[in-house]
């Protein structure tokens, strides 16, 4: 008895040093506000910030690049780096409106100009997606056209997550999204399952709250009813580039839906600008 007591006394002592030293870092990583990454695009000269009011009362900023009889409306969903925020996706706005469609790019909460200290790795940043959809959705040069989503990493899992638990979206393209948050601090950590299950889960629960575990893309992906590319990047070093292929096989509308893996790193834009495109403009083009 006394050696089992000694036993449970010592792997208390290993889960409480194990989970503080993962919340420790996921504390770190998530309680931040992520300043906007500078561009020497010369489309950052030509708009100026506007705002929305997410669910949670928060000002969300964004840029539009309308143009006139838009074939569909774009909403750029951006990743998670630091600094980082919208105008990571500007170079995308221009062969899109070469190709007729309007544009709208935000700041995720706790991003750039938009309000927050803390990030949800898409857990709530789906709602940020929502309010920016409902505006853009309300202009009268929008009404009667598709709007969607062209999302990046943690952009492309808000924008699943949002379509899936709102209906409201009528395409998503997905670059290199991760399946759960577990999967990807389980992949970017190299921790196998027994370490997430007993350090890394918890400390997400307790750090993110529990939406974190349910609000996911393999948990809502079956959901989505609207046509849907996804990217994966085959020496992808942030994301478990199995996961796109997972949510893939996940699919279950009988609408369109592709699938995309590109020979290279996590950002495929920057590496294969020229195909990722062709695949986006050729998307695009079915819906």
């Amino acid at each position: 008895m006394k050696w089992f007591l000694y036993f449970l006394f010592a792997f208390f002592i290993f889960f409480l040093i194990n989970f503080n030293k993962s919340r420790s870092f996921i504390h770190r990583e998530l309680n931040l506000h992520p300043s906007q990454i500078e561009s020497d695009s010369p489309l950052f000269s030509l708009t100026e910030t506007e705002y929305v009011f997410n669910s949670d009362n928060q000002k969300i900023a964004y840029y539009s690049f309308p143009v006139r009889k838009p074939k569909a409306v774009v909403i750029l969903a951006h990743d998670y780096s630091n600094p980082g925020g919208k105008n990571q996706m500007l170079s995308h706005v221009a062969y899109l409106n070469e190709a007729s469609y309007s544009v709208y790019l935000l700041d995720f909460r706790s991003f750039g100009e938009s309000d927050g200290q803390k990030i949800y790795l898409g857990s709530k940043e789906w709602q940020d997606l929502e309010s920016l959809y409902d505006y853009v959705s309300s202009l009268s040069e929008n009404r009667g056209h598709k709007i969607g989503y062209l999302g990046f990493s943690m952009g492309a899992v808000s924008a699943i997550n949002s379509v899936a638990k709102t209906g409201k979206g009528d395409f998503i393209i997905a670059s290199t999204p991760y399946a759960s948050i577990d999967s990807f601090y389980q992949f970017r950590l190299n921790e196998n399952i027994f370490s997430v299950f007993f350090f890394t889960k918890p400390a997400l629960v307790t750090e993110l709250g529990t939406d974190s575990q349910k609000i996911t893309p393999e948990n809502l992906i079956s959901k989505i009813e609207v046509p849907i590319i996804i990217f994966s990047a085959k020496n992808d070093s942030h994301v478990n580039s199995q996961d796109a292929e997972r949510l893939y096989d996940l699919i279950k509308t009988n609408l369109q839906k592709e699938f995309w893996q590109a020979d290279s790193d996590h950002d495929i834009f920057s590496t294969l600008p020229g195909e990722f495109q062709q695949h986006v403009l050729s998307f695009l083009a079915k819906i």
